[in-house]
């Protein structure tokens, strides 16, 4: 959603009003400038900056209709930038992508037959994580709080947790993390968490095949 450019601008020539045009759909196709260092984050406001606004009448209208072009960009920017991080935070999430070496294929058990999955492993960091990312979709939503986990498992049997995370509607797509050796399992399962219950009792969704990473 793109700041309303006729509410910005207002009533100024059609000479300008054309050239800031250009400038705010540049700005917006832009998206928001890079994160200033923190040199320029010191930096103080001036004084006139944080007092407060004491104009009224025709005054006000007077400084409105004769606001400088630098301050009309800079507005534009601020406008185009909070576009941006409303469009990041009502639109769709998805989960970071990482640097996969391996797919993993997950099925549904007996209690979830329709239920299919991969997993997204990446390279272990400096601290020994290895981020992947769980791709499900066929599980149905859990009442009462309910959720899902994801276990590293070995024989079939949920050991060490890697994460939660909660079925609405449609695909589902959630970044995690292993902090743990990968080659002492031998796959992954998904259990099937409703309140008061918070054991690993019910394997909705395991790997197919060997899943041991070397």
């Amino acid at each position: 959603m793109s700041p309303d450019f006729n509410e910005l601008v207002g009533d100024v020539p059609m000479e300008e009003r054309e050239r800031f045009r250009e400038v705010h759909d540049l700005l917006v196709q832009a998206g928001p400038p890079p994160e200033l260092s923190p040199e320029l984050e010191s930096v103080q406001w001036p004084d006139e900056a944080l007092s407060p606004l004491t104009l009224s009448g025709q005054r006000a209208a007077r400084q409105q209709r004769k606001r400088s072009p630098v301050l009309v960009a800079a507005a534009i920017a601020t406008l185009a930038v909070a576009a941006f991080l409303f469009g990041q935070a009502t639109g769709d999430k998805s989960a970071a992508p990482i640097d996969v070496q391996r797919v993993v294929h997950m099925a549904g058990t007996t209690l979830e037959p329709s239920a299919i999955g991969t997993l997204e492993l990446g390279s272990a960091d400096r601290q020994g994580n290895w981020p992947m990312i769980l791709h499900v979709s066929g599980l149905r939503q859990l009442p009462n709080d309910g959720y899902y986990d994801l276990y590293l498992s070995r024989r079939g049997k949920p050991v060490a947790l890697c994460g939660s995370f909660n079925v609405v509607r449609g695909d589902v797509a959630v970044r995690m993390s292993a902090a743990y050796t990968l080659d002492k399992f031998d796959g992954w399962v998904v259990t099937r968490q409703v309140p008061p219950n918070h054991e690993p009792k019910f394997v909705v969704m395991r790997t197919t095949g060997s899943s041991r990473v070397s």
